[in-house]
């Protein structure tokens, strides 16, 4: 019986390439011939590329068909037979593309193989393998390869073709045989690009014409006339962008890996993104300090760029050239420019032929003022309302959210690093795949597709298993368990589907259904998702799991992007200090309350000047304790003031640790004081900057230019405030029996996850099982949530709850509002970052029905 596999097994790859001869079958949409030619040694020309990719040399050869059958429709299959004394034979199912030797990309090809060469190459055949065969081949004649033992005269002077290639070519005898062999197939399809243009043939009249004499419906002309198109313009296979990087604080070693392996897992492009809102705002006060200290004739103490890249790029620079790899990230942060310099600096000293280009446009300070004094805009905070006017603070920094089209103009023009500052996190994405596939701006279904798998990888490892609440089910999956989670690839195709897979060498982590509707919900704020080159409309988004380790996006639709691009301005936001007490078993609860009022009152004389106090408990102490380090709680004291001076030592940590000798029974602070001592923070103002305001620009220097990208053409007005449900709007949900229930935790059966957005927090919450959802849909109402979330609700007024359900991804989505108080440059929550928000609600405890229980706990 045969086995059907969705890529090629590890242990079939080297056998493949023992094999002494491989065949390949070809075939015409409408003509008569199908085509099955052999092919001699695998090992010196057959390559496979990664689980789902492999090549092969073509040599010049007295026919074309195969390459003609490719080029009208795609379709090719190689077959491996047996010559080892077990019978096999092996089958590639497999999507194809013609790269002929005079193209650009044939020699970065060949290099991608491993440097494969064949005499008299005329191309290289690149597969997508769908799928791959494996078939016992006991019914077939055993093959061996050995000397002839009769002597046969006549052969002794027969060259083969890649002995006479290498005296003619230099005559240009080669490309006459082409021009005369080469030009078309037996059914009149046009054959080698080069062969044409030797016979003074137009490629595109020999394909129109072609295709006119077989069909001859109007109708199905036109159909045809709009293949050759496609398949002239654009690349039949997908691109593969891998994610390297998810802020300034990941792993450094992805980039190198990515290109280091390239020769057995293939990528086309390295995205990183080394940008969030904390960032932003300290990266703005390092820019102006930094302007400060050159405008005094000093050398800048640290960099607005991110120096993090430069330490994960510098060991992958002679691989990235090596292979040909693509590189786009925002590490420019607040100094592109600067990074630029950096960038180049380090190429230069390698003696590399790498192009680097740079994106500007983002900074906006000026363009945010001149707007607000001329009266152009009064600019409104998107999460509060306030306008900037009204905003007690002074900006500082002003910085918009670019799209993907830079990055693209950027890799058009042969850039083969492209370096941002704030462009959006997936817009790296969008931009490589626009630039592979030569879209257009009017492809928004494909540019929303790219928009989402940009999101779903650019946060780096929480695709593959980081961050999940299912993560107890990587402990020992694959090479590394959970000790070392792998990094994401997106393969993104010319008509925008989308496949999510991760490194294939040794790591650990996963991609399922589950960790891509994790990394989904985390960060959408509703049904629609914007970005300044599309919008992404999520209500029928689902996924597909295909095999291990690959999961299929679906039901994206899409819709021109908003006239206007979120713009982040900074302020200093004065000064924070903290201290921490220790409590320890019992009667947590009073000795906090004892140290609240103690601490209090020795601060009073200094509160006037404090901006804010806060006192928060962190953690409890169990009964019957198993260790004395499970019984001890911590209880964080925050004070924030406009100026340094007010929360000094004498004004605040003082008072902190001259308290020990009146506290409560074991009193004990931190040793570690340094968090008492005043330190920065900033306030982030959130607003909309319209698009055709924005300068976006793209920088060669290598040619000296620049280039100007426009806004989109094409836009749509949204609401301000995205659709809410406030409870469930399935008929007859809330009414449906689900049999015993027991008490105990959400998170033994719903998977949950949660981040930041400013001050609002979002928090997706989905179920294993289709009837599961109908359960958590008619549980998790925004009443119910109101009582989830207990004192969290109770004891802040400002917090608004939005609510909207993904039913393809058995999901329930929620926007808490001004949950996080004033973002995380900001915030006097432990929790800055949102991403325990959904770990509390997992552990409030619901009825849960029995049945489900009875699955299995995450």
């Amino acid at each position: 019986m045969p086995t059907f596999y969705p890529s090629i097994p590890p242990d079939l790859r080297d056998w493949a390439l023992r094999q002494s001869v491989f065949f390949v079958a070809s075939a015409p949409l409408r003509g008569r011939h199908i085509n099955l030619s052999p092919k001699g040694l695998p090992d010196s020309s057959f390559a496979i590329l990664g689980p789902n990719e492999a090549a092969y040399v073509d040599a010049t050869g007295s026919g074309s068909e195969t390459i003609s059958h490719v080029r009208e429709n795609g379709r090719l299959t190689v077959m491996f037979c047996s010559f080892d004394p077990t019978p096999r034979i092996l089958r590639f199912f497999s999507t194809a593309e013609v790269i002929e030797w005079d193209e650009p990309r044939f020699a970065s090809e060949l290099a991608r193989m491993g440097g494969k060469r064949v005499l008299g190459a005329r191309a290289v055949i690149r597969l997508d393998v769908f799928k791959v065969q494996r078939s016992c081949g006991y019914g077939v004649p055993l093959l061996a390869l050995t000397p002839d033992p009769e002597p046969r005269p006549y052969l002794k002077d027969r060259e083969t073709m890649g002995h006479w290639a290498s005296k003619k070519v230099e005559g240009n005898v080669l490309h006459e045989y082409q021009r005369l062999n080469n030009s078309a197939s037996l059914d009149g399809l046009p054959g080698l690009r080069s062969a044409l243009k030797d016979a003074g043939r137009s490629v595109w009249a020999a394909r129109l014409g072609n295709w006119a004499s077989r069909h001859r419906d109007e109708i199905e002309m036109v159909k045809s006339v709009v293949l050759i198109v496609l398949s002239t313009t654009m690349s039949s296979r997908p691109v593969r962008i891998a994610g390297a990087s998810g802020s300034a604080s990941d792993r450094r070693h992805a980039i190198v890996e990515f290109a280091r392996n390239y020769p057995q897992d293939p990528v086309d492009v390295i995205i990183a993104d080394f940008m969030s809102e904390a960032n932003m705002s300290t990266g703005a006060a390092r820019r102006i300090e930094s302007d400060r200290q050159v405008a005094a004739g000093l050398e800048p103490t640290a960099p607005g760029y991110e120096p993090a890249f430069l330490l994960a790029l510098q060991p992958a620079l002679h691989d990235l050239a090596r292979y040909g790899i693509k590189l786009a990230v925002n590490a420019g942060n607040t100094d592109t420019e600067g990074l630029y310099k950096a960038v180049t600096k380090m190429v230069q000293a390698k003696k590399l032929d790498l192009k680097v280009a740079w994106v500007s446009g983002d900074e906006v300070l000026s363009t945010v003022k001149q707007a607000l004094s001329s009266g152009k805009s009064t600019f409104k905070n998107v999460y509060t309302g306030e306008t900037l006017r009204d905003w007690s603070f002074e900006p500082i920094y002003a910085q918009c959210y670019l799209g993907g089209l830079g990055v693209a103009a950027a890799l058009a023009q042969g850039a083969d690093i492209v370096l941002c500052g704030r462009v959006s996190d997936a817009s790296p994405v969008i931009g490589a795949a626009y630039w592979f596939h030569g879209w257009t701006r009017d492809d928004l279904d494909q540019l929303a597709n790219a928009f989402v798998a940009g999101h779903l990888i650019e946060c780096s490892n929480y695709v593959c298993g980081g961050n999940f609440t299912g993560f107890k089910t990587l402990e020992h999956l694959g090479p590394a368990g959970w000790s070392n989670i792998g990094y994401p690839i997106a393969e993104i195709s010319p008509d925008g589907r989308v496949i999510i897979t991760m490194q294939s060498y040794a790591t650990g982590g996963a991609v399922t259904v589950d960790t891509c509707s994790s990394q989904l919900l985390y960060e959408i704020q509703g049904p629609w998702y914007f970005n300044s080159d599309v919008t992404a409309i999520l209500t029928d988004i689902h996924f597909e799991q295909l095999g291990t380790n690959r999961v299929a996006l679906h039901g994206v639709r899409s819709a021109p992007p908003p006239p206007t691009t979120k713009v982040g301005v900074t302020a200093r936001g004065g000064f924070q200090a903290e201290a921490s007490w220790f409590l320890v078993g019992l009667d947590i609860d009073a000795k906090a309350r004892m140290l609240e009022a103690q601490l209090r009152r020795l601060l009073a004389p200094y509160a006037a000047n404090y901006t804010a106090l806060k006192f928060s408990t962190l953690g409890s102490a169990p009964d019957d304790p198993r260790s004395q380090d499970a019984a001890t709680v911590t209880v964080r004291v925050v004070v924030q003031a406009r100026t340094p001076d007010a929360i000094a030592p004498n004004n605040f940590l003082r008072h902190i640790t001259d308290n020990i000798m009146q506290g409560y029974p074991g009193a004990t602070f931190h040793l570690d004081l340094r968090q008492g001592f005043p330190k920065p923070v900033y306030e982030y103002y959130v607003s909309l900057l319209p698009q055709a305001d924005v300068q976006h620009r793209v920088h060669l220097p290598w040619k000296n230019q620049t280039l100007d990208v426009p806004p989109p053409p094409v836009t749509r007005e949204y609401p301000a405030r995205q659709p809410s449900q406030a409870v469930t709007t399935a008929p007859g949900t809330r009414d449906v029996d689900f049999g015993a229930t027991v008490r105990g935790p959400l998170g033994w059966i719903v998977h949950a996850r949660s981040g930041d957005k400013g001050p609002d927090a979002n928090c997706g919450f989905w179920v294993r099982h289709s009837d599961e959802y109908l359960w958590l849909r008619s549980l998790l109402s925004t009443a119910r949530m109101k009582e989830l979330l207990g004192e969290e609700y109770n004891s802040n007024p400002q917090l608004q709850i939005e609510r909207f359900e993904l039913p393809n991804l058995r999901g329930v989505h929620f926007l808490f509002r001004n949950l996080l108080d004033r973002g995380v440059g900001a915030t006097t929550t432990v929790d800055f970052l949102g991403k325990n928000v959904a770990e509390f609600l997992r552990a409030r405890w619901v009825d849960l029905p029995v049945k489900f229980l009875n699955r299995g706990k995450l």
